[in-house]
């Protein structure tokens, strides 16, 4: 039979035994959240590293709009305001787009001719989801930046169908090709070339065309090219009949425009 004094050790003892397992566990809990701890902080410095890497050193605090700029975030063809009773085209577009650069090239001397003549109105909104869901700063966006300040010093037009034109070897648009080559191309020369460079290499419409691409987004456009008259989508191509729609000269396109505009209420958007 055990007394009393053995009792008192052995309690004493147990007690003493899960002071220990108390301490041990602590201490575990304690490793487990520091761990967690610096995974955080690890992962708010890799999450600010990839903003930082997106928008770059030396980004523009003043941020800028296009001069050209259109309320829905794109930009107007040679510079030609919408006017009431007359059909506004919208062209949404990503500039790493193939189908963008076919249908520029085989529509877009229509599409100028006809807002030359003054029969339509027309603009280009940017969107850059070919650089990944996501990504900021790709060449994709890259491109837009570019375009935006192409327009600042008056080249907008030009610049745009360089860069289309050079997409099929532009190898995914360097900085180089948009700030040098591809402005050399345009035209831009002397203190307009000094100008658009900065405005580049400080992502000056940074907002402007982060802007454009959530509006591409929030709209649901879904694809490009979009070509968008009146909220009304011009269709190009049956392709169950394999029947071109609509041929790539002025008459033919303002036909298909004005029934565009027509259908959707004569809506300025």
């Amino acid at each position: 039979m055990a007394n009393n004094s053995s009792l008192s050790k052995r309690a004493a003892l147990r007690q003493q035994q899960e002071m220990e397992e108390r301490s041990k566990r602590n201490k575990r809990i304690l490793t487990i959240g520091g761990a967690i701890a610096a995974i955080t902080v690890i992962a708010v410095i890799a999450i600010v590293a990839i903003q930082a890497m997106g928008r770059g050193v030396g980004m523009a605090e003043e941020q800028l709009t296009p001069p050209n700029a259109t309320e829905g975030y794109g930009v107007l063809v040679g510079g030609k305001s919408p006017v009431e009773g007359t059909p506004h085209l919208i062209i949404y577009e990503d500039f790493q787009c193939p189908a963008c650069a076919a249908r520029e090239a085989e529509y877009g001397p229509a599409v100028d001719q006809l807002v030359a003549n003054g029969d339509i109105t027309a603009e280009f909104r940017f969107a850059y989801f070919l650089d990944g869901a996501g990504r900021e700063g790709g060449a994709s966006h890259r491109a837009a930046l570019a375009a935006a300040a192409a327009d600042q010093v008056g080249a907008f037009d030009e610049y745009h169908k360089v860069v289309y034109a050079n997409q099929s070897n532009s190898g995914g648009y360097s900085d180089s090709k948009l700030r040098d080559e591809f402005a050399e191309q345009a035209g831009i020369t002397g203190e307009d070339l000094d100008e658009f460079k900065r405005l580049y290499n400080t992502k000056a419409f940074w907002d402007f065309t982060k802007n454009a691409n959530q509006k591409f987004n929030d709209e649901e456009i879904g694809s490009t090219p979009t070509y968008q008259v009146s909220g009304e989508k011009l269709e190009f191509y049956d392709q169950n009949s394999q029947q071109v729609l609509i041929q790539p000269t002025p008459d033919d396109m303002l036909r298909a425009i004005t029934e565009a505009y027509e259908a959707g209420g004569q809506e300025q958007e």
